[in-house]
C-alpha cells in the first residue's frame, strides 16, 4: 500500500508547527488522512468521498479570522485509470451541479465554472461564486491536476476567480508525487 510520507504536502510543515495562543486565535490548520474525506472541490456537496479506488489521502485546510481559507489535498488511487475516473466524475459534477443552491439556505445562489489548465497528465481550473441576499461573497478558486495515479487539489477563497494563481503549487506537487512508489 502506498503511504503519503509525513511533511510531503507543500503546506504540511507549516501546518504541523505549533501556533502561539495569539496565532491560534487568528488562524489554524486541520490535517486529515481519512480516505472518506470528499474532494476539496465538491460541486454537488457530497458529505463523503464518492470516488473509488483510494489508497492514501491527505487533506490540509487552513482557516483564518479574515475570514478566508485555503486547502491542499493529495489522493493516491489504485491506478491511473481510477484517478482519471475521479477527475472525469468531477468534471461531470461541475456541469450537473453548476447552478446548485443550498436547500437549507434558499437565499444563497452558487455558480460553478471551469477553465482549462496544463499541469501533469490532465488538469482543470474550477471554482464558484456565490451570492446571498443580493450580495456577492468571495469567489472560491481551485485547481485539480492528475499525475499518474495521484490527484492533487489546491483551493483558496481569497480574491476573484483565478485558477492560474494556484498552478505553481500544483506543478510542484505533480513533479513531487512521482517520487512515491507506483504513482507515475
Amino acid at each position: 500500500m502506498t503511504e503519503i510520507p509525513k511533511n510531503f504536502l507543500l503546506t504540511e510543515r507549516d501546518a504541523r508547527k505549533p501556533l502561539s495562543p495569539d496565532q491560534a486565535y487568528e488562524m489554524g490548520y486541520r490535517i486529515s488522512d481519512r480516505l472518506t474525506v470528499p474532494l476539496e472541490l465538491n460541486p454537488c456537496g457530497h458529505r463523503r468521498a464518492v470516488d473509488g479506488g483510494r489508497l492514501a489521502a491527505r487533506t490540509i485546510t487552513l482557516w483564518t479570522s479574515a475570514p478566508s481559507g485555503s486547502s491542499e489535498q493529495l489522493i493516491v488511487y489504485r491506478s491511473p485509470r481510477a484517478a482519471r475516473a475521479a477527475l472525469t466524475r468531477l468534471r461531470a459534477e461541475v456541469k450537473r451541479c453548476a447552478r446548485k443552491g443550498d436547500p437549507s439556505s434558499p437565499q444563497l445562489t452558487i455558480r460553478w465554472r471551469t477553465s482549462p489548465a496544463r499541469i501533469g497528465d490532465e488538469a482543470l481550473g474550477m471554482g464558484y461564486r456565490s451570492w446571498q441576499d443580493g450580495y456577492e461573497n468571495p469567489a472560491v478558486t481551485g485547481i485539480v491536476a492528475r499525475k499518474g495515479s495521484a490527484l492533487m487539489i489546491y483551493t483558496t477563497d481569497e480574491g476573484a476567480y483565478n485558477p492560474g494563481a494556484l498552478t505553481k503549487e500544483a506543478r510542484k506537487m505533480a513533479a513531487k508525487v512521482c517520487t512515491l512508489p507506483g504513482v507515475c
